[in-house]
Order: C-alpha cells, then sequence, then structure tokens
C-alpha cells in the first residue's frame, strides 16, 4: 500500500471515528431526563445551563499567571470549553470521558466557554 493510500485511510478513519464519537454524544441526550439538558447549540449567553457531552481534549494554559485546565466538550451539536482556574488537573477528567457540566454559559469570539462549572462524570462504558 503507498503512503497516499495509507494516508488516505487514515483521515477515513478518524473521519469514522469523529462520526462515532458525534453519534454518542448525541445519543446522551435521550435518557429519561434531556429535558433538564441544554444542547450547546441552544446555549443562550449569560444563562446557567447543564450540558452533557464527551470530553475531546484538555490543556494547561496560565491564565493570569494562574494555572488553568481548559476541557472541550462536544455534545453533538456544537462544542463547549470549560475552564478550571487554579487546576492543572482533575482526578479522572480524561479525553473520551462522557461528562455533565453545570454553570453559567458565557460567548466569545473563539465559541461557547463556563468557568468552574460544576461536573458530574459518567461511568466508563466505552
Amino acid at each position: 500500500m503507498a503512503l497516499a493510500d495509507l494516508v488516505l485511510l487514515g483521515f477515513q478513519m478518524n473521519k469514522r471515528e469523529s462520526s462515532r464519537t458525534e453519534q454518542y454524544a448525541d445519543s446522551l441526550h435521550t435518557d429519561a431526563n434531556r429535558h433538564t439538558h441544554t444542547r450547546v447549540a441552544e446555549l443562550q449567553p449569560r444563562r446557567r445551563a447543564t450540558v452533557i457531552g464527551t470530553i475531546t481534549s484538555m490543556i494547561i494554559r496560565p491564565r493570569s499567571g494562574v494555572p488553568a485546565l481548559e476541557v472541550e466538550i462536544q455534545d453533538g451539536s456544537g462544542k463547549i470549553t470549560c475552564i478550571w482556574l487554579g487546576q492543572r488537573s482533575i482526578y479522572a477528567i480524561t479525553p473520551g470521558r462522557d461528562i455533565e457540566v453545570t454553570g453559567m454559559m458565557m460567548q466569545s469570539e473563539e465559541g461557547w466557554l463556563s468557568y468552574n462549572p460544576v461536573y458530574r462524570l459518567f461511568p466508563n462504558t466505552k
């Protein structure tokens, strides 16, 4: 197999995996309590909301000299970045994990943000 074929195959697998991740995140909203959760696409600025999704990335970035853990969450309709100030890590928060976050939602140039939201992790079932 040529290198170009392998690269294309890798791209297709990543695309398929991304699609599966979005479908799985979408299925989280079909539970009995879905009326208490808001999809990222339906968020309103400066309102408190609860979002369920899958952690897609994490980064530690200093903000005003203070460490901050930034976690990107995808719910199938969009993504939100949750920022925990003063944290370098939070036990069990890892990419691929399902999470529910509740907090004040803000919209910035980069997208949706929530600072120091309350969170609940779902058991790993993948």
